[in-house]
């Protein structure tokens, strides 16, 4: 299990798309930044694309501050995919109608990427699905906020031209928001690009080789 706690202050609410990439500590990190949302009593709809939520973690992080953490988590309405073809679905055809229902203050997707690069779907058909994710993705950020946790992909096995490896940069032009995270030894540096340059230190113990990814 890991503890970590919010590791740097928001200067002013997050709005539109907020990108999350590097590390895999981006997968907690983003988790952390939904218990804003979640002690107001606003739920938060989170997507699971890298089989990596933790509620221990923000159980954790709700007990240091305070807070209920019966609340905290009942407030977290959670899928995973495993295919993204399902991603695709829950993006296009449910997203909308949740975020009508639940009225939430963010929506959390970990992992948005993962799926994408399954190389047993033809590169052409994922640029399809990335094509639709992307404005699904938009078309909600226009409404509340979409934290996206992309940490580094596991591509060695595609080729230098198939087009996956582009998704991770076309993103970050889309954000409102591009935070990313870096480790040195057992911290992580967490930089801030869009709008404005930061940097904090996130005192955050990692062990060799640590991975946030669950095995499916």
């Amino acid at each position: 299990m890991v503890t970590a706690h919010l590791p740097f202050p928001l200067p002013q609410p997050l709005s539109g798309l907020a990108l999350f990439t590097g590390d895999e500590s981006v997968l907690l990190l983003s988790q952390l930044l939904c218990l804003p949302y979640l002690s107001r009593g606003r739920p938060v709809v989170l997507i699971d694309g890298a089989n990596a939520f933790s509620p221990y973690l923000l159980a954790d992080a709700a007990r240091a501050q305070g807070l209920d953490f019966q609340q905290v988590l009942n407030g977290v309405h959670l899928s995973r995919v495993y295919t993204c073809h399902q991603l695709e679905s829950l993006l296009t055809e449910h997203l909308d109608p949740a975020i009508a229902a639940l009225r939430p203050g963010a929506v959390l997707c970990l992992g948005l990427l993962d799926t994408l690069h399954d190389e047993d779907v033809p590169a052409t058909e994922v640029a399809r699905i990335f094509r639709r994710l992307s404005a699904a993705i938009l078309k909600a950020a226009g409404h509340l906020p979409i934290l996206a946790a992309c940490p580094d992909p596991r591509t060695a096995g595609l080729r230098t031209d198939d087009l996956r490896r582009t998704f991770g940069e076309r993103l970050c032009r889309l954000a409102s928001w591009h935070f990313s995270a870096r480790p040195d030894g057992e911290r992580v540096w967490i930089s801030r690009h869009r709008p404005d340059p930061a940097k904090w230190e996130w005192a955050l113990r990692l062990r060799p080789k640590q991975t946030f990814r669950r095995r499916m």
